[in-house]
């Protein structure tokens, strides 16, 4: 890939290398906390892959125990990981009482939390609700899966040197600012005949860089980053697009994708952009506009905007 030949510091082929190991990068998590959600496939589990491999106590949160515990073992092979730090919590992120349930439980076993990365998401092509009655899209990536997850930690990572959280978002928020709560909750009159999957999840992923934005003033103990793979073929993108992927070559594989959002996680903390929109290691514009792709304002939200996100995701969320 063509931006590695950018790179400050020195890059990986692979997710499993150890620190020291030949053609390993300079990064160690030896002593941390990684936390990652959606971590049993695809840009999960390359990440979670990547954490254990360097060292950290590793939580992967995820729905399904047997797809996790899988993955668990996949990563043990590749990486001759402790197994007793690579740790396994059930919880459907756009479920909140799950996800309260599921940080309860890791408070028990962890005063601090070093990096979070809320990865977990879902993207459907009709409009489906939660057991909570929360549009499964915006609940799963923003209410629940990045907002509520990371409040509900916020004392764990305060407790850390060089916390950081990281809300991996998409490409595809440049093509729409967030809406009003109505639109992009779907909750609007005939919400349900009207529903577009991708621009739902354009609205979630949008409103996770807004969130990043926000926190970064409240919550400036902590760096707050939102990052996206590029194309990269994961098991998501070939539910969204089927065999019109075809179009979206040539793609990434999963780590070429995953790899800038690995780095982050042990990055040096001094160079990290709080708020920043991350590819490749790189910040980058989060408003583009016109064929080139230049950067523009048609989706840029105001300061009332973001006021208005915030005061919903609070209330939905019961803080």
């Amino acid at each position: 890939m063509k931006h590695v030949q950018k790179y400050k510091y020195p890059v990986q082929d692979t997710p499993f290398l150890r620190v020291g190991q030949d053609n390993a990068d300079t990064i160690t998590l030896k002593d941390k906390v990684v936390v990652i959600t959606g971590a049993n496939g695809g840009l999960g589990k390359e990440m979670a892959t990547y954490a254990a491999a360097k060292g950290a106590t590793l939580y992967m949160i995820c729905r399904s125990t047997e797809k996790a515990e899988k993955a668990r073992q996949d990563i043990l092979s590749s990486t001759k990981a402790d197994a007793n730090k690579i740790k396994i919590l059930l919880a459907d992120v756009g479920e909140f009482t799950q996800v309260r349930n599921v940080v309860k439980e890791l408070q028990q076993s962890e005063t601090r939390v070093d990096c979070l990365v809320c990865n977990a998401g879902a993207l459907v092509s009709t409009r489906q609700t939660t057991t909570e009655g929360h549009e499964v899209t915006l609940a799963s990536h923003l209410l629940g899966g990045s907002y509520l997850l990371s409040q509900l930690l916020l004392p764990q990572l305060q407790k850390s040197k060089d916390p950081r959280c990281i809300f991996v978002t998409s490409g595809g928020m440049l093509t729409t600012k967030f809406p009003d709560w109505k639109t992009a909750s779907w909750t609007f009159d005939d919400a349900e005949k009207k529903f577009d999957g991708t621009l739902a999840y354009a609205y979630a992923k949008r409103g996770q860089v807004l969130l990043a934005d926000r926190l970064t003033k409240t919550e400036p103990s902590v760096k707050w980053m939102t990052a996206h793979p590029g194309w990269t073929a994961t098991p998501g993108v070939d539910d969204a697009f089927g065999d019109n992927k075809k179009w979206l070559e040539p793609m990434r594989h999963p780590w070429q994708g995953a790899e800038g959002m690995a780095w982050l996680m042990g990055a040096p903390y001094d160079e990290l952009q709080s708020g920043a929109f991350y590819l490749d290691r790189t910040p980058q514009a989060k408003h583009v506009a016109g064929p080139f792709f230049t950067e523009g304002s048609y989706t840029k939200n105001s300061e009332a905007d973001v006021d208005d996100m915030m005061e919903h995701l609070k209330k939905e969320a019961g803080l």
